[in-house]
C-alpha cells in the first residue's frame, strides 16, 4: 500500500512538472513590461469652459492656431474665428460642442 502511495506521488509531481519551473515573468513569457499600455486613457481637460470649444482648437485662448486655421481655408472673417467654432454663423454647431462638453463616465 505505501508503495502505491509513493508511485502515486511520483505521478503526480512528474505531471505538474515537479515544482521546477520558473515563476512567471512580469510582463508577459519575455520578461518585457509593455512598452504603452492596451487602452489610451482620454483626457478630460481639453475643454475650453469659457468659449465651449476644445482647449487644443481654441483660437480665443490661443492665438498662434489662427494662422492654421486661416490656411486651411476654415476662418469666418465676420467673427474673427474658425469657420467651424462659428455658432453664429453655423447655429447647428452649438448641440456638437454642448455633447463633447458633456463629461462621459468614460473618460
Amino acid at each position: 500500500m505505501k508503495r502505491l502511495a509513493t508511485m502515486g506521488l511520483a505521478v503526480m509531481l512528474s505531471s505538474c512538472g515537479g515544482g521546477d519551473a520558473d515563476p512567471p515573468k512580469p510582463g508577459g513569457p519575455s520578461g518585457q513590461a509593455p512598452q504603452a499600455p492596451l487602452l489610451q486613457k482620454k483626457e478630460a481637460a481639453d475643454w475650453c469652459g469659457e468659449h465651449g470649444v476644445p482647449e487644443s482648437v481654441c483660437t480665443r485662448c490661443n492665438v498662434g492656431l489662427v494662422e492654421g486655421f486661416k490656411k486651411k481655408g476654415d476662418w469666418c472673417v465676420r467673427h474673427d474665428l474658425p469657420d467651424s467654432q462659428c455658432l453664429k454663423c453655423h447655429p447647428e454647431l452649438e448641440a456638437k460642442f454642448k455633447a463633447m462638453a458633456t463629461p462621459s463616465p468614460f473618460r
